[in-house]
């Protein structure tokens, strides 16, 4: 059963932390069986990372290897990845262009630009220093 609330969390940009609010329907958690949505703040970090390592891809394929890399732990939100892809596509990150699919079928191919692999290096290093912060804070045992 979905479990929709408001979420409050910080995407790291360059060298500042943003602080972003998500309303209610945006942030969603949505659990299915042992599967979670991809959460917003993570989830252009994972396009990036995906048109690097494997070259221009259509949505679906972005979305079926996020969730394959990621074990099928992953429910990647179609109506979350598109307007995703048209940000980072407006900012510069990613090109697109038309082509055929696998089953001969009309299909937008994204690529990553120059840019886009600078911000790809740029993002994975904040999400790993959050990560980072946060398992010291969790593994910390003092009590206030």
């Amino acid at each position: 059963m979905p479990v929709s609330f408001e979420v409050t969390y910080c995407i790291p940009i360059g060298h500042v932390a943003r602080c972003c609010s998500i309303p209610k329907g945006q942030g969603r958690l949505h659990i299915v069986g042992d599967k979670k949505d991809v959460w917003q703040g993570t989830l252009a970090l994972m396009v990036l990372k995906t048109l690097e390592a494997l070259g221009p891809l259509h949505g679906y394929g972005i979305a079926r290897r996020i969730e394959q890399t990621r074990g099928d732990l992953l429910s990647v939100n179609y109506g979350t990845l598109y307007p995703a892809l048209l940000k980072l596509e407006q900012e510069g990150y990613i090109a697109s262009e038309w082509g055929v699919s696998d089953n001969n079928r009309k299909a937008k191919y994204y690529k990553l630009t120059r840019a886009g692999g600078k911000q790809l290096e740029r993002e994975a290093r904040d999400w790993q220093q959050t990560t980072a912060i946060l398992a010291r804070f969790l593994a910390s045992k003092e009590r206030a």
